[in-house]
């Protein structure tokens, strides 16, 4: 099989259930190296809840989810260490640590031993770089803003290197500059020739179909495909319960939500 075709993530008809609610059923759905994609739907659609399955953090459902063609519940946890990560929501801190110690934990999935200390230390303050925070490297997690320990756990996950990178809510506690420079460094590490792809929820849509490659649209009907194939108005009205006026500027579109007449929260 080559690069361009490896199926890094499968599942076949998952089901996910919260609390006895259904927010999934019968999903069958590939993700291949080189592909990115983002995971749009409204709060509930179990965006989240995807993406904890599919790592191994959440009880078994019924369907079939497998990593490189092994059944999910046969890969070994040094083994699922490398070829998924997954950055959670909100990070939480019970103890003060210097970042670039956090950073370099990720080696572990690596097989990380002391006598690597120097190697270690490199990949981690590479992986700051990336995120925008090497001229933090000395200090206290503790003291750090909400967006900065989110990129400071993104770098944690680079370190970790896994084939397949999960992302809950990436750009969340981000200003606009960092959105961008996450979206376009998430862009980068989808890579055919590393055999790597990304899957990340997403509340903006423009950013989504800016960066993205491939868009899963959770919702009343799940649908799969390239950015051009899902970021449908039609589609996306009926996943958001929202109107969408679509604007081209140059090739690019924005698209601008306005609320449907007698919409309400749920």
């Amino acid at each position: 099989m080559s690069a361009a075709s490896t199926v890094l993530l499968e599942t076949s008809q998952l089901a996910l259930q919260v609390q006895g609610r259904t927010l999934l059923s019968g999903l069958d759905w590939q993700v291949c190296a080189g592909q990115f994609w983002c995971v749009l739907g409204p709060n509930g659609a179990g965006k989240s809840s995807l993406l904890h399955a599919v790592a191994g953090l959440a009880r078994l459902a019924p369907g079939t989810i497998r990593l490189t063609g092994a059944p999910l519940a046969s890969i070994s946890p040094t083994r699922l260490a490398r070829l998924r990560g997954l950055l959670l929501q909100h990070q939480y801190d019970a103890f003060s640590l210097p970042v670039i110690d956090a950073v370099m934990a990720g080696r572990f999935a690596r097989g990380s031993q002391s006598g690597h200390a120097d190697e270690d230390r490199r990949h981690a303050l590479q992986a700051l770089e990336q995120v925008g925070l090497a001229h933090m490297a000395a200090a206290d997690l503790l003291t750090l803003s909400g967006g900065e320990r989110q990129r400071v756990a993104l770098a944690t996950l680079l370190t970790q290197a896994p084939d397949l990178f999960l992302l809950d809510e990436p750009t969340s506690h981000q200003d606009i500059s960092a959105q961008l420079a996450i979206m376009q460094l998430l862009g980068e590490l989808a890579s055919v020739e590393q055999g790597r792809a990304v899957v990340a929820s997403c509340h903006d849509l423009n950013l989504a179909q800016r960066f993205a490659t491939h868009i899963l649209l959770l919702g009343p009907q799940v649908h799969a495909g390239t950015v051009l194939e899902v970021m449908r108005t039609d589609w996306l009205e009926q996943a958001f319960a929202c109107r969408f006026q679509v604007l081209e500027d140059q090739g690019a579109r924005i698209f601008v939500p306005a609320p449907m007449t007698g919409a309400r929260m749920a």
